[in-house]
């Protein structure tokens, strides 16, 4: 028996239909094959709503998941970036900044410098005119012709004996290499400055009174020269002094003076050579033989005359 629209709606409300049922197609069906139909559709209703249910299950589980390892991968990137980017990071910036501070202090210590330039100016004026007027204290050279004439000057003025003089070598005592004079740029400097000293030892006897003379003309000697030390010993029987005096002749060697000697004109009695070197004793053997045969000669006239 077939039911009537008003059961089949009944029926449609309690069970839902798909999409592609229609309720023409409800009341066509007899009451059994309604119920098994009934059934069925429950049945499938159910099957569909587990497998909804189970999906959202899944898909639950599956955004947990996913939501985990996304959270993973953030932090491992985050302490990554932390590690290889921001220290580093960090670093660098503090580098920079520790080269900035340096350059910026000596930014600052130029620009001191340069607003200053014109009193920096006037001190190296200053500091050139003031090593000129040292280096001219100083002679070109000491031979050993000045300290000869030094005793003699001394002698000439004080009364003083003297048993011998020695003198030493010149040596270096400092020198300035010519990279560092050139820079300075004053005039008459343009190679390397050698300062030397040169030792003499005057042994000779004398008085307190001469002796403190002799140290004043020394001091006022116009050589560059510096007292080594004075040792003495005094003769009670007399009241004289017996000892030496050594001193130092300095000199710089490499400035623009030439060296002058001292004048000797009138000690020079010939060309012999005070110390004796091989060449001028040969020159003197030579000039002592001709002396000898013009003084033979001058025998042999003098006794014609005589005769």
């Amino acid at each position: 028996m077939n039911l009537t629209k008003k059961k089949a709606k009944e029926i449609a409300a309690e069970t839902p239909l798909d999409e592609n049922r229609d309720l023409s197609e409800l009341t066509a069906l007899s009451g059994r094959e309604l119920r098994k139909k009934q059934a069925q559709l429950k049945k499938e209703q159910k099957a569909r709503l587990a497998a909804e249910k189970k999906g959202r299950k899944a898909k639950k589980k599956f955004t947990q998941q996913n939501f985990m390892l996304v959270a993973v991968v953030c932090l491992v990137l985050m302490v990554f970036a932390y590690v290889f980017i921001y220290l580093d990071f960090s670093e660098r910036t503090e580098e920079v900044e520790a080269s900035n501070q340096q350059l910026r202090t000596k930014l600052n210590e130029l620009e001191a410098y340069y607003n200053n330039m014109p009193h920096y100016q006037e001190e190296i004026e200053n500091y050139k005119v003031a090593i000129s007027d040292i280096l001219k204290e100083y002679p070109a050279d000491a031979k050993e012709e000045d300290i000869i004439m030094l005793a003699v000057g001394l002698q000439k003025k004080n009364d003083i004996t003297y048993e011998s003089i020695s003198m030493e070598e010149t040596e270096s005592v400092y020198t300035i290499a010519q990279e560092k004079i050139a820079p300075a740029g004053i005039e008459g400097l343009d190679k390397a400055i050698s300062f030397n000293q040169k030792h003499a030892a005057y042994n000779n006897i004398t008085n307190y009174a001469n002796l403190k003379d002799c140290i004043e003309d020394i001091y006022a000697s116009p050589n560059r020269i510096g007292i080594d030390n004075i040792i003495y010993s005094k003769n009670e029987e007399d009241g004289s002094l017996k000892g030496s005096i050594n001193l130092y002749f300095y000199s710089a060697a490499g400035t623009d003076k030439e060296y002058t000697p001292p004048d000797m004109a009138e000690y020079i009695s010939g060309t012999s050579d005070l110390f004796r070197s091989s060449k001028v004793v040969n020159n003197d053997e030579n000039a002592e033989e001709g002396e000898d045969g013009e003084g033979g000669e001058d025998a042999e006239n003098a006794e014609g005359a005589e005769e």
